[in-house]
């Protein structure tokens, strides 16, 4: 059986879907934490995506996020408290940017 060809997005696409299904598995079982965790790590993914689906460039906005999130998202593990104030900051951020991109002011 020959093998379906498949584009980088379509492969990119699913393997976020993968992660999302086994991290609902995980976070049975896993401490409340990595829930938020791996919710911002697969934001992290689905930003990555940008630039590589036809229609979706890339975005400042979303580039900066990115790594604010790859750069902040292991604080769960070592300063949970910290992890919370980086999800509260996140939030403020994307609320200023839907704001800004729907012409209301902040």
């Amino acid at each position: 059986m020959q093998e379906e060809q498949r584009t980088e997005a379509e492969e990119r696409l699913f393997d976020i879907l993968v992660f999302l299904a086994t991290s609902a598995r995980g976070c049975i079982d896993e401490p409340p934490l990595y829930g938020p965790f791996r919710l911002v790590d697969a934001l992290s993914r689905l930003i990555d995506v940008y630039g590589h689906v036809p229609g979706l460039k890339k975005d400042p906005f979303l580039t900066e996020i990115k790594a604010e999130i790859d750069g902040k998202k292991f604080l769960v593990m070592s300063d949970p408290e910290g992890f919370k104030r980086f999800l509260d900051e996140l939030v403020r951020k994307f609320t200023v940017e839907l704001k800004r991109r729907s012409g209301q002011r902040s």
